[in-house]
């Protein structure tokens, strides 16, 4: 790999292995529901190997982010102190230790209050921009 590809690989590999953790799925659990072997998981995740498109698709969606939040924390927009914006959310559901059936649940619920509409003003007193 080149050094750019090197350091984007690095990258989104910590990232995917950030946000594995943050939902409490093995790796087994992440490779099955993105439809890729275990061991091309681990690869992606140490930067051994560059995933496709589809690929980054069915990683991405398994996770519940968009493909450019696979990126954000290397790329994206950063919050105050430097924190990738969706960060702090994260890293509470992390806390929580979810189950997949809880995770999925709560992304039910975040998809019927999110539904697709602009979102930013709908609550005026919360601590994010």
């Amino acid at each position: 790999m080149r050094a750019s590809a090197a350091t984007l690989g690095t990258q989104l590999g910590q990232r995917i292995r950030e946000l594995r953790g943050a939902l409490s799925f093995t790796q087994e659990e992440l490779a099955e529901r993105a439809a890729i072997s275990v061991s091309f998981l681990s690869m992606i995740e140490r930067a051994e190997r560059l995933p496709h498109l589809k690929t980054l698709a069915g990683l991405a969606n398994a996770l519940g982010v968009t493909l450019s939040q696979l990126f954000l924390d290397a790329n994206g927009p950063r919050a105050k102190g430097g924190q990738a914006q969706d960060r702090p959310l994260i890293a509470f559901l992390g806390t929580l230790r979810l189950s997949p059936g809880d995770v999925e649940a709560l992304l039910v619920v975040a998809k019927a209050m999110f539904d697709g509409r602009p979102h930013l003003n709908r609550f005026p007193d919360a601590p994010w921009p």
